[in-house]
């Protein structure tokens, strides 16, 4: 069989009838596997008999997994894929197309705390819900945390690893990335096109801007300006 060469458009000075030109190598090799491998019909639209759905608000063509529980106040948008050993509670909104691997809880309580009369710590009340946009993906054993005063909120094409904690009332804006182990604390904001590393922690309140790069393990203890490379603990900023 003949073989088939992939170039990116700069490199035009190739010729032959096996040669194809493209904006992204990247992006095309990865398209093409999905497609070779037919990845996005690998799930039909399907309720598992073991899952435990009180939601009357599921979409179109929507699978949902082994074991899952979605709660009665939660909505669920077309096409979305929700997998097994999921747990979705309270006010919960997940939009078009989503993937929600195994393992994950969205809409539980968070870890604000104050002290009663004697000194004991209580639970913060924590009566918001979690939005969540179109194309959004949320992987296994990652914890979403409902907001307190408002919603916590993740945007359109956002993607949240594995073995993520994301607090009460953050807000990932569109195509936000957090990687594995990450933790991101109440009312953070992310801005969209940021790179969250693997084990990075952000504490409560921060804002870090877009199109932010993370090193892995930073520790960001104060407010991050757009475009930027932080990195280390304390994490520090370069241009």
């Amino acid at each position: 069989p003949e073989t088939l060469f992939i170039c990116k458009i700069e490199d035009h000075t190739e010729h032959g009838d096996n040669v194809i030109f493209v904006e992204s190598l990247k992006r095309t090799f990865f398209r093409i596997i999905r497609d070779l491998f037919n990845l996005d019909a690998m799930k039909e639209s399907k309720i598992e008999p073991s899952a435990v759905v009180l939601s009357k608000q599921v979409g179109d063509a929507v699978y949902i997994g082994h074991h899952t529980f979605i709660d009665k106040e939660v909505t669920i948008g077309n096409g979305t894929i929700i997998m097994h050993n999921v747990t979705i509670q309270g006010k919960v909104v997940i939009g078009d197309d989503c993937l929600i691997e195994s393992g994950a809880v969205i809409g539980g309580c968070g870890f604000g705390t104050y002290l009663d009369e004697e000194g004991h710590p209580e639970l913060v009340p924590h009566p918001a819900g979690v939005t969540i946009g179109d194309h959004v993906k949320i992987f296994a054993n990652t914890c979403i945390v409902r907001g307190c005063l408002s919603d916590t909120i993740i945007e359109d094409h956002a993607m949240v690893d594995n073995l993520c904690h994301i607090a009460h009332n953050v807000h990932l804006h569109e195509n936000v990335q957090v990687a594995a182990c990450s933790e991101i604390s109440g009312s953070a904001t992310i801005g969209r096109d940021s790179w969250i590393a693997p084990g990075v922690t952000i504490l409560n309140g921060i804002h870090v801007g877009e199109n932010v790069y993370t090193g892995i393990g930073s520790n960001l203890v104060k407010d991050v300006p757009d475009h930027t490379l932080v990195y280390g603990n304390p994490a520090k900023s370069k241009k």
